[in-house]
């Protein structure tokens, strides 16, 4: 059997798509690279249905309409591996990834939760307030090393208490390792392993709920990529927001229906939110037991002050939160929520200013124009650093 299993999921990015690829097969042997396009045009099939790349590659052409969900799913059935690692086309793995498999599977790990210590953005990223100064860089911060038992299922009262936030400690399949048995065990129990408008949160939460043995690892196994196209670079460029139908995102899921809780608008806090949600109920048909509410408040204060434009969707949606839970209820979750996004802002403000004073030993690789460099750059970074990745016996 194929140790691992890498699935790109991958659209209208052909280039970083051929990068990625590339880079992942110059480290690795024993692995099997899986690449979901969805593009509107057949830039790849050339590059990946070769000699070179039969053995190594499987190329999947998939529909232009498909949803993202759609194509995760897709690039799930299409995997023979182990051990699976979905990974967006502008990110990049280290050779290290090679013996976390190995040892995981000899200690029966269903899922393995990364730390990032290291970053890289791609030539064409842009940040909204400084522009291009990561343009073509490697960012490499502290890392220990370690590798230590994690709890998947506490790591969900986090991301409910702040909905809308982010997948924050949740284990994930999307940038991160789960195995094709704990995969099969969430399919056969909800349906699927992808869901709602993002696959990243709805996974991680059934990922977090359904996985026995989880890890931590603080080393750089998988590194995030951010290009000027990636949602990352949306977000930072300020483009990651708009009409919630309108969005060539959101239009390819036909027939979706749009929780009423959820103010309809495309942004980063409300595709989270929904996703979450969505993920929850099907946790709780399946297991009515199951405790868990969303932190309504904390939603609708974000989409209040970040997206004041958009707040007629957030009063409606409002009102719609009042009728399933209660006024009361809602009203006191947002004046709470008002506190924690002071304190949450406040922090961040007193983070960047610490950073100003107190220097952090984090390395920057530049001149760095696609993963395979940064691919190349971290090879020879991580051969040189004293640190090494230290595989424990559980």
């Amino acid at each position: 059997m194929i140790k691992l299993s890498i699935i790109i999921p991958t659209h209208n990015r052909a280039k970083c798509a051929i990068e990625t690829v590339a880079s992942i097969l110059e480290l690795l042997e024993d692995v099997q690279v899986v690449v979901c396009d969805s593009s509107d045009e057949d830039f790849l099939s050339h590059h990946f249905l070769g000699e070179s790349f039969a053995s190594k590659v499987k190329y999947v052409r998939t529909a232009k309409s498909i949803s993202v969900v759609d194509n995760f799913n897709l690039g799930l059935r299409s995997a023979d591996g182990e051990y699976l690692v979905f990974l967006g086309d502008d990110d990049f793995v280290s050779r290290e990834i090679m013996d976390v498999v190995n040892w995981a599977s000899e200690h029966a790990v269903d899922s393995v939760k990364f730390n990032f210590p290291a970053l890289y953005y791609w030539r064409d990223f842009y940040h909204a307030t400084r522009g291009d100064v990561y343009s073509g860089t490697l960012h490499v911060g502290e890392y220990t090393g370690s590798v230590s038992l994690y709890d998947a299922k506490k790591s969900v009262v986090p991301a409910l208490n702040n909905f809308g936030g982010g997948v924050f400690g949740m284990p994930r399949a999307y940038a991160g390792m789960i195995s094709s048995s704990l995969a099969k065990k969430i399919v056969d129990k909800h349906g699927a392993l992808f869901g709602g408008v993002s696959p990243d949160i709805y996974s991680s939460f059934l990922i977090s709920i359904e996985s026995e043995k989880c890890v931590l690892v603080d080393y750089p196994v998988i590194v995030p990529g951010a290009s000027g196209l990636s949602t990352t670079g949306q977000s930072n460029s300020g483009a990651h927001y708009g009409k919630l139908r309108e969005n060539p995102h959101i239009s390819a899921f036909q027939n979706l229906v749009w929780d009423k809780k959820i103010p309809e608008f495309y942004s980063v806090p409300t595709v989270w939110s929904y996703s979450l949600l969505k993920a929850l109920e099907k946790v709780q048909e399946n297991n009515p037991k199951f405790q868990g509410t969303p932190n309504f408040g904390r939603l609708f204060l974000k989409c209040f002050i970040y997206f004041p434009s958009s707040s007629s969707e957030t009063k409606y949606a409002l009102c719609e939160a009042f009728r399933s839970f209660g006024r009361v209820r809602v009203v006191s979750q947002l004046m709470v929520a008002v506190g924690s996004e002071f304190y949450w802002g406040m922090s961040r403000i007193v983070t960047r200013l610490k950073s100003r004073y107190i220097k952090k030993s984090i390395s920057v690789i530049d001149a760095l124009d696609t993963s395979l460099d940064g691919s190349r750059a971290l090879k020879k970074y991580l051969h040189e650093h004293p640190v090494k990745l230290k595989l424990p016996s559980l």
